[in-house]
């Protein structure tokens, strides 16, 4: 038996600034979970498109009460792409959600339209093939048997942005913020959100008080968590039921007064891999700087954007292109990397090991400028959400570590695209 990592990651366009648009990217948590070590899935079948069967109804069990009512505060984001997040669990079982639709899979292979709504679905969080949680632009849904039936769950004053939990019962999220902005598997505010926990699967919320303008969040274990913050990451340890938080990694390049995002991923009780987002961009290339712990104290610089990022850190090597990329964490010494390229029109991978020591370039996707997810269960074993030529969004598989690639679903873009 080893150790499988749960991981979903999540994109969004900030505005332009200067001569260029920023594509900024989240990513959801990893939690440990005790199985057998993913295998790489066979080979994947052709691009169906999306499925026009009937939509399931949502389940009549009744809605909790939340802890407050939920008001409008926030604008709803700019752009929900029709896949716009990720997350397998295991080598087969997988879930894909985007504007009004949630898909799964049970192969890993064939996917099919499981939940339609004219909500716009935004992330998705799962921590057993039974038990879920899907984020949309006004509320969240939750499920106990893999999707089959989605139940509508409670919200806190403001509306959830995204969610990370730990057991059926235990999670944390980030709430509220105005100009939130869909990131590769997350919904991301720019500021003024607030970190809210549940004991009760998503029934109620309180919220928890820590580092302002919290942006992402994932926890490894009940005791401990992390934050991201536009300054950097906070550790979160939790004490009698409260809270002592410490500035763990500031990031290289503040900028205050640019749009800025920290985005992190869990990958053990004390391994994380961090995204630093945003500043000042140049004509096709956007900043952004991968970072990963082992241990939690000791930090490795895993990559760069080489130009806009040319002074921050010598030495760092390149990562997969100009625009900050999808990634997902494998374990807490390996993840993968893959795009954005506007230029190049291909999603470059790039796989990181030893904790970021060491960096494979493979194989490519072509005609796929932008990604907007990532999951992968092994370094081999990976699936990707980005767009083909006929502007469809599509998830596109591998089982070689990203030198070939398959699509597997093809959906066409919707109102929100």
């Amino acid at each position: 038996m080893g150790v499988q990592f749960r991981c979903i990651s999540v994109g969004f366009r900030l505005p332009v600034l200067g001569a260029t648009s920023l594509i900024v990217i989240v990513l959801a948590g990893c939690t440990a979970a005790s199985a057998t070590r993913p295998t790489p899935t066979p080979g994947v079948s052709a691009s169906p498109t999306a499925s026009d069967s009937p939509t399931p109804s949502p389940t009549t069990t009744p809605t909790a009460s939340p802890s407050a009512t939920p008001t409008s505060s926030g604008i709803d984001p700019l752009f929900v792409p029709s896949l716009g997040a990720i997350q397998m669990v295991g080598p087969r079982l997988g879930w894909a959600v985007g504007s009004h639709a949630i898909f799964s899979t049970a192969d890993g292979a064939h996917w099919t339209k499981q939940y339609g709504s004219t909500e716009e679905f935004v992330g998705v969080d799962f921590i057993s093939a039974t038990t879920g949680w899907a984020v949309a632009t006004r509320s969240l849904l939750g499920t106990t048997d893999g999707g089959r039936s989605w139940r509508q769950l409670g919200e806190p004053q403001t509306p959830v942005r995204s969610v990370h939990f730990i057991s059926a019962t235990s999670g944390w999220g980030i709430a509220g913020g105005t100009d939130p902005q869909q990131i590769h598997g997350w919904l991301v505010p720019h500021e003024g959100a607030t970190l809210v926990v549940t004991n009760d699967g998503g029934m109620t919320w309180r919220q928890l008080g820590g580092p302002s303008n919290p942006q992402s969040v994932c926890f490894s274990e009940a005791g401990q968590g992390w934050v991201g913050t536009p300054d950097g990451v906070f550790v979160l340890r939790m004490l009698d039921n409260g809270s002592n938080w410490s500035l763990t990694l500031q990031r290289p390049d503040p900028q205050p007064g640019l749009p800025q995002v920290t985005l992190i991923e869990c990958a053990a009780p004390h391994a994380l891999w961090v995204l630093f987002l945003g500043g000042s961009s140049a004509m096709s290339h956007s900043p952004y700087v991968a970072y990963a712990t082992v241990d939690g104290s000791s930090w490795k610089a895993v990559m760069k954007e080489a130009m806009s990022e040319q002074q921050i850190l010598p030495g760092v090597p390149a990562g997969p292109d100009t625009y900050p990329p999808s990634f997902s964490v494998v374990d807490p010494t390996d993840a993968v990397f893959i795009g954005d390229g506007p230029a190049t029109n291909v999603a470059q991978c790039v796989i990181a090991s030893n904790g970021g020591a060491t960096l494979r370039r493979t194989g490519h996707i072509d005609n796929a400028p932008e990604t907007f997810g990532a999951a992968f269960t092994s370094v081999t074993a990976g699936w990707v959400l980005t767009r083909n030529a006929g502007g469809d969004y599509v998830i596109a598989a591998t089982t070689d570590g990203g030198y070939h690639w398959s699509e597997q679903l093809a959906v066409p873009p919707t109102s929100a695209g």
